[in-house]
């Protein structure tokens, strides 16, 4: 395969990547999947701007924004975890209909 090829089919699952991330995160009815659904979306968009990197000459400067985006995407992902336990916790439950009835 040539290198606009590889570069297309990297986009383009990058990209169905970030529309189930993102349809996920509308329908997911559990907090851990949620913020499992919010990481593949990250995921997608890092392959994405990877393979707009691969064919041009700033490829160090791609690949340096697709390792502060994975950096960053991993602290987010940790804080957001952290939150996921602390208000299964307090509620016992993770569906987010759930913990607003239980709010009020």
């Amino acid at each position: 395969m040539t290198m606009a090829a590889d570069q297309a089919i990297l986009l383009a699952t990058g990209t169905a990547l970030v529309f189930v991330g993102a349809g996920s995160v509308g329908f997911s009815k559990n907090l851990l999947k949620t913020v499992m659904s919010f990481q593949v979306a990250v995921f997608g968009a890092n392959l994405a701007l990877f393979s707009s990197g691969m064919g041009f000459g700033s490829r160090l400067l791609s690949d340096a924004f697709v390792i502060l985006s994975v950096l960053v995407g991993a602290s987010v992902e940790a804080v957001g975890l952290a939150i996921v336990v602390v208000v299964y916790r307090k509620y016992h439950t993770l569906n987010p209909d759930e913990i607003r009835r239980l709010r009020q």
